[in-house]
């Protein structure tokens, strides 16, 4: 296999539209066919465009800048591949020393040319959007949809801000399902299993699932109300844990770093983490954490599930918690001003169409907090 740096450029290349339709069919047969590969590709799109910041110093570069930029650092030197002429074309265009380099010069490089491949341009703002295991992107904010993969396998409808979709069964290659802050979205797979994904929330998936097993990832928050296979077990992957069913419905949290909580409303499921191994029952809820493991308990469905009748409920709950949940449901910003405003407790309801303005108010008539705007951020003193 090639060596990291070289597989880096190949993938840089890709990112920044610069390599020929052939090379791009040979780039992407790398990617479905080595883990490593696949795992790194996954990793640079996440970097460059989901992180703001790095999206807009990827934005302001062109590949003939990356290009030319390398060139003007690093002095060119023979290489020699094992997968012909696509890494001798792409040596060509890019000889560098090493990954760290290459990384230097895109973060760094200042070129006004706002030149990017047509695929990763058309990545939506604050939409929700479906990314192909191709590169394809398609934005599914628009309303109602029934578009097709570029490759014609892949029906897709996209109806009531619910995805459904006809494939092959064979087509098993990861996909993935971006639901930005401030809005939510649902899916249901090609087994039947249905899963309503709330904001800030990511899922990969395929299309079909050929194997013995149905497999998923997730980051975020997502209910998931998984259809029976007897002979597929369904295997939802988390940052922090492993959810293992067989037919069930279930809440996943996992927007606390180094946290995953998982809430079952019916069935079984075997929950693994660190090591550990437990089978949840029905109205408990394992959190798993790694610094304590599994610990398991009863949950409250008006707390844990209330989000999906567009709504929360705290009970004596500190302001300081129910930020991020107000920040990854209306896009916003909020600061307190006051350590001793954030460590106020609250019992509260809230409705997310009221909007914003609506939690904010309340805050003025029960605790006399009042609120300003200040460059787009939301403070509470």
């Amino acid at each position: 296999m090639e060596s990291r740096s070289d597989i880096h450029e190949l993938l840089m290349l890709k990112l920044t539209g610069g390599l020929s339709k052939d090379q791009q069919v040979e780039v992407d047969a790398l990617i479905e066919s080595d883990p490593e590969v696949n795992n790194a590709w996954n990793n640079i799109q996440d970097y460059y465009l989901r992180h703001p910041k790095h999206r807009t110093d990827f934005e302001s570069i062109s590949t003939g800048d990356l290009m030319s930029g390398i060139k003007d650092k690093v002095a060119p030197q023979k290489r020699s591949f094992r997968i012909g002429k696509l890494m001798m074309a792409v040596a060509t265009a890019a000889a560098v020393t090493g990954a760290g380099v290459f990384i230097y010069i895109v973060l760094k490089t200042n070129h006004s040319s706002k030149v990017l491949s047509a695929v990763h341009k058309s990545i939506p703002a604050k939409s929700v959007y479906l990314e192909l295991r191709n590169g394809q992107i398609i934005d599914l904010s628009g309303g109602e949809q029934h578009p097709q993969t570029e490759d014609g396998q892949v029906v897709l409808n996209n109806s009531r801000n619910i995805l459904t979709f006809v494939a092959n069964r064979d087509n098993s290659g990861l996909n993935k399902l971006v639901v930005p802050r401030g809005k939510d979205y649902s899916i249901r797979l090609s087994d039947g299993t249905e899963i309503r994904m709330n904001a800030g929330s990511t899922l990969q998936f395929p299309f079909g699932f050929a194997g013995n097993s149905r497999e998923i990832s997730l980051t975020g928050e997502a209910y998931i109300k998984v259809a029976t296979a007897a002979d597929q077990p369904f295997t939802v992957h988390t940052p922090d844990a492993t959810i293992q069913v067989l037919g069930t419905e279930f809440n996943v949290n996992t927007y606390n770093p180094g946290k995953a909580a998982i809430s079952l409303v019916q069935g079984a499921v075997k929950v693994l983490a660190d090591k550990q191994e437990v089978i949840l029952k029905p109205g408990f809820q394992a959190d798993c954490t790694t610094q304590n493991g599994i610990n398991t308990h009863p949950f409250d469905k008006n707390d844990v599930l209330s989000w999906l009748e567009g709504k929360y409920e705290f009970k004596e709950t500190p302001l300081s918690e129910i930020i991020p949940i107000l920040e990854r449901w209306y896009d916003v910003k909020i600061i307190t001003d006051h350590p001793a405003v954030a460590k106020k407790t609250f019992n509260v309801q809230i409705n997310r169409s009221e909007g914003i303005e609506g939690f904010l108010e309340m805050l003025k008539i029960i605790r006399s907090a009042d609120y300003y705007y200040k460059n787009d951020t939301i403070h509470i003193k």
